[in-house]
């Protein structure tokens, strides 16, 4: 029996799915001093990072291998580049961390007398840091992100065009849904966190780059249907049925 192509609700999307685990595994963490906080404010670039190179990799399948029209392959860049954008801004906030925090990471990386010294300046009597600054600790947000990137490495191989589509549809999604680990951090710096307001205005500026690539994204399914409405039609609605239709398959 000839096995037919299943509507493109009966897929999921594989960046979608990678997004949504980033954001629900990002969002249990609890960073439990500024060093670790600091480590996740200097790691929001490479994990933009993550996201654009997937974005990155769709584009080039989508331009090499996927039978598409050229605007659809032209909004997948537009999409990587605002992405592309927002790992630029936040590359930014490391070295402006550093430079309105300049006393504040002293005190964690150039201890006076020692963490012992140092911590008689301590608010609380008696607390204890963990005894590390923030240059060498792992981010749990990068480690989280990093897999992200290869998404649609050799592994992802569609046997049709559905699954693609699903992807196109659920792009925008996918880029919000990412969109909320830099998201929980900027709520941390407004709410919680002991930073001045350039950092926190600096995250905002990410923030609004990921919003303008999930805007960009938005405008792929509309645009897919509109140029490729005959090859939907076959799909969505096949003329005497899937058997009747897939005799004009290639």
């Amino acid at each position: 029996m000839a096995a037919f192509a299943p509507v493109t609700s009966q897929y999921q999307s594989v960046l979608l799915l990678r997004a949504r685990e980033v954001v629900e595994k990002y969002r249990t963490y609890d960073p439990p001093n500024m060093a670790a906080f600091g480590a996740e404010l200097r790691d929001s670039a490479p994990a933009c990072a993550c996201l654009a190179m997937a974005l990155k990799q769709l584009a080039e399948r989508s331009q090499a291998a996927f039978p598409v029209h050229d605007a659809i392959v032209q909004m997948i860049v537009g999409t990587y580049r605002q992405v592309g954008t927002a790992a630029a801004k936040a590359e930014e906030i490391e070295p402006l961390f550093y430079k309105v925090h300049a006393h504040d990471i002293m005190r964690l990386e150039e201890p006076r007398k020692g963490f012992a010294g140092e911590q008689m300046w301590n608010i609380r009597l008696g607390q204890q840091t963990d005894g590390g600054g923030i240059k060498n600790r792992r981010s749990v947000l990068y480690s989280v992100s990093a897999y992200v990137a290869y998404v649609y490495g050799n592994q992802y191989a569609p046997e049709h065009m559905m699954q693609v589509y699903a992807e196109y549809c659920a792009l925008a999604e996918a880029v919000e849904a990412f969109a909320g680990c830099i998201r929980l951090i900027h709520d941390r710096t407004n709410d919680i966190e002991p930073v001045e307001q350039p950092i926190s205005d600096a995250v905002g500026t990410v923030l609004e780059s990921l919003g303008a690539g999930a805007s960009e994204a938005a405008k792929l399914m509309p645009a897919f249907r509109r140029y490729h409405a005959a090859d939907l039609k076959r799909h969505e609605a096949p003329r005497k049925g899937p058997a009747g239709e897939a005799r004009w398959d290639v």
